[in-house]
């Protein structure tokens, strides 16, 4: 099973390998959890109902560098603790990370970074499907962020990894100038791992990025994102 989400709280619905065995060219229907792992039968009619949906999301982070899909990484998903039946519209990816100052940032910074430039954009394009994020059953947004972590030697890599999970408002009110970055970090559940390791306590800063300022279309088409 995958990390982030075993110390998340998700246990059948999890990815059933590791993250770094995941990180390869998965297709879009690799992304999307399967409906027979869904535990609970609102989980399961989310997951039937939206599935073309996450397909189409799916297909766009495909074409969209330097992001990476992960094998059942979009699905209706619970934090950690949940005692009800709390479902959140969840993305996970991994992002390949070459530029050279982005080894050098703290990682705080680092964090902050691949959240404010790659997090929130794709926070802010779950908020536009229409169906699922106005669905009553889905309590909110979810991202997982994985990352190479800097200066490890290449026979011992390591990852670093974000999740963080937000209810629907609180996340709308953001991306709607209502609610300030402090505020909206502050309502938001999140945590930082290195390997398989929590890291607490972590600070997360939001910083100015648009999504135009980091993803390119290219001579095919295809959409490419730029490093941090």
């Amino acid at each position: 099973m995958a990390l982030a989400f075993i110390i998340m709280g998700v246990s059948s619905e999890s990815c059933t390998t590791s993250i770094r065995k995941n990180v390869g060219l998965v297709s879009p229907e690799d992304a999307i959890l399967a409906d027979d792992q869904y535990r609970t039968p609102k989980a399961k009619t989310l997951a039937v109902a939206y599935r073309p949906q996450l397909l189409r999301l799916a297909e766009h982070i495909y074409g969209c560098r330097p992001l990476r899909l992960v094998k059942n990484g979009i699905g209706f998903r619970q934090p950690k603790g949940a005692e009800t039946d709390d479902r959140y519209l969840s993305v996970w990816v991994t992002i390949d990370q070459t530029d050279g100052s982005f080894a050098s940032m703290p990682r705080e910074q680092r964090v902050s970074a691949m959240f404010s430039r790659y997090g929130l954009d794709l926070l802010r394009r779950m908020t536009a499907m229409a169906g699922a994020a106005s669905d009553t059953n889905v309590m909110g947004f979810s991202v997982v962020l994985g990352w190479a972590k800097p200066g490890m030697p290449p026979n011992k890599p390591a990852t670093e990894t974000l999740a963080l999970f937000v209810d629907k408002l609180s996340l709308i009110d953001f991306l709607g100038k209502r609610l300030s970055p402090t505020e909206f970090v502050g309502r938001a559940k999140f945590l930082v791992f290195d390997g398989k390791e929590p890291i607490i306590p972590v600070k997360l800063e939001i910083w100015q990025e648009t999504f135009n300022s980091t993803c390119n279309v290219k001579s095919d088409g295809k959409q490419e994102k730029q490093g941090v």
